[in-house]
């Protein structure tokens, strides 16, 4: 008995001394998938693939990122969740797949292919980051009471580019529009691009925008900063206020990615990519930080992010509730 126990002492130390890599053998034991629903270049692809490359360095073993689009995320959402719980396949998600799609349907009476509280765990947060609302210096305002005026006089008449209906900038408009008691017109575009174009040429009036897509032109004067949809100001963008500042503090909008798992994925996997998720993030001395410009990467846990992933499902479910809001 007792050589048995010093036989499993000295295991123990030989594993606690081992290598990170050599640690890691039990999971994974081949190459990791990572499904996301959107196509390559885009804003999911890009920090996906740029921390699956540091997973697979860390691990030894390969983390393929497999680009499948369609049904705005929900063919890659359906594919994890029939996935095997085994540690092997993952979602790179966000808003999309893990609750806005399953309102709209909901909206349109129509079944949902998948559950996304019941089919996922949420493992790991990539990133997540508010955005900028950005004015045409061609409607002559340059703080949010001055927009306020203008939106009070003319109410229905100033407009707001979106990517598309359902979208997270789409979302956020329609929750400015409840929580400051206004009217304006969504414009949704095929082509996000000559969205953002046309707000800056002042064919739109306005549009939410990410903080790196907005800081260029903001410096060369051809868009003005409102506020930004976060609960704080943002760095590097100090002096544009948030819209809590102006009395608005509902109107915070974090969109995320968040690497889920299928339901039935055990524990220690779950546990072990959230460590190494956020290790990876953070760099080192001889690795740069993977978080860009304007956007966080809190080291959540997972139950942190199931938390914070149920409290937006709260917050944009009702938002698309309350205003019919169908594709």
């Amino acid at each position: 008995m007792k050589d048995r126990r010093s036989f499993l002492l000295g295991g123990a130390a030989l594993a606690a001394a081992a290598p990170r890599g050599a640690r890691a053998q039990a999971w994974p034991a081949r190459p990791v998938r990572i499904l996301l629903g959107s196509g390559a270049g885009g804003s999911v692809d890009i920090p996906t693939r740029a921390l699956a490359v540091r997973l697979s360095a860390r691990f030894g073993v390969q983390f393929v990122v497999e680009n499948r689009p369609g049904g705005g995320g929900t063919i890659a959402a359906q594919a994890v969740a029939r996935a095997a719980p085994d540690g092997h396949t993952f979602l790179s998600a966000g808003p999309a797949e893990m609750f806005n799609n399953a309102a709209l349907f909901a909206n349109a009476g129509q079944a949902f292919p998948y559950d996304p509280v019941r089919d996922f765990v949420p493992s790991a947060l990539i990133q997540r980051g508010a955005g900028v609302l950005v004015v045409t210096p061609k409607l002559g305002v340059s703080s949010w009471p001055e927009l306020l005026k203008l939106a009070r006089e003319r109410p229905g008449r100033l407009n707001m580019f979106v990517g598309q209906i359902g979208a997270t900038t789409h979302l956020a408009g329609e929750l400015l529009k409840r929580e400051a008691q206004i009217d304006f017109t969504i414009v949704p575009y095929r082509d996000p691009a000559q969205g953002f174009n046309d707000v800056r040429t002042g064919v739109v009036d306005m549009t939410i925008s990410t903080p790196f897509e907005t800081l260029e032109p903001i410096r060369r004067g051809e868009l003005r900063p409102i506020a930004v949809t976060h609960t704080q100001r943002i760095a590097g963008m100090d002096d544009i206020p948030t819209f809590a500042e102006y009395g608005l503090p509902r109107v915070v909008n974090l969109p995320f990615i968040a690497l889920c798992a299928p339901a039935g994925t055990p524990e220690a996997i779950v546990r072990a990519l959230n460590r190494a998720t956020i290790e990876e993030l953070a760099g080192g001395p001889a690795r740069p930080k993977l978080t860009p410009f304007g956007r966080e990467s809190p080291p959540f846990s997972p139950a942190e992010l199931a938390e914070f992933i149920a409290q937006e499902r709260e917050r944009w479910t009702k938002i698309i509730r309350d205003g019919n809001i169908r594709v």
